[in-house]
């Protein structure tokens, strides 16, 4: 549930008038320990714990390191050649040679 507008608005007018009212405010050492009392009564805070939670955070982390990846190797690709033309011609010229049975075994 999404609180409506109103809701927004007249927290931060309570928030604007305690930022107003700061330095009126004497705080004393008993209050803040009660304070931090009732803060460590809280307890923890529960974390996301489902899988698809956990899985949604490591793709988040690993997208830069995969776009660098993907940056790296195409650029490493563009500059390398697995095969000269002149390999390639060759390879396409000589393979028009087909062996047959009698070449294959001697005969």
């Amino acid at each position: 549930m999404t609180p409506s507008k109103n809701e927004h608005e007249a927290l931060r007018e309570i928030l604007r008038r305690a930022y107003r009212e700061k330095q009126k405010v004497d705080v004393t050492k008993q209050w803040q320990e009660e304070v931090m009392h009732r803060i460590r009564d809280l307890g923890e805070v529960e974390g996301r714990t489902s899988f698809f939670a956990q899985f949604e955070q490591l793709v988040w982390r690993l997208v830069p390191v995969t776009c660098l990846l993907i940056l790296g190797l195409t650029l490493l690709l563009s500059s390398v050649e697995f095969f000269s033309s002149y390999d390639l011609a060759q390879l396409l010229v000589n393979h028009t040679e087909e062996i047959t049975l009698n070449q294959f075994f001697g005969l």
